[in-house]
């Protein structure tokens, strides 16, 4: 039988959440303004959707610019075991590691054709946050 212990009352802990946004390069003061206006609002709104709260005490932090980073999966790839390895081992064979290293190329932010801003703003989740493993990490 589990036993989970928790305090009569949940604190409201504030987690710093961050959130890019795509602009022109080299934008107008005002422009980056209006822009990070915009995007704050949509922050704020679809977070609400997942739960949480905006904390007001704590203001938006815009920092920037960055060269964009074009979002990649990485697939897993299956290693293979000691045992088939065994009779390449035997006869010479030298294994090295094959498996994408997820690395990709950044370009320069002068050559890039639109830079990214990040905002950063507190948020308070009322429940407490739990973590599930993933089925690849689960131990049985």
């Amino acid at each position: 039988m589990t036993t989970i212990i928790l305090p009569r009352t949940l604190e409201n802990t504030g987690y710093r959440l961050r959130c890019r946004f795509k602009i022109e390069p080299n934008p107008p003061a005002r422009r980056l303004d209006l822009e990070k206006v915009r995007v704050a609002e949509r922050f704020v709104a679809d977070m609400r959707k997942q739960g949480w709260v905006h904390d007001g005490r704590h203001d938006f932090r815009l920092r920037g610019p960055f060269p964009p980073v074009v979002p990649t999966t990485l697939h897993p790839t299956r290693t293979r075991t000691a045992r088939e390895m065994l009779a390449g081992v035997l006869a010479g064979e030298r294994f090295l590691d094959e498996a994408p290293s997820g690395v990709s190329e950044i370009g320069r932010l002068l050559t890039a054709d639109c830079w990214e801003y990040e905002i950063a703003a507190v948020f308070i989740r009322p429940q407490i946050l739990t973590e599930y493993p993933d089925p690849h990490e689960e131990i049985k």
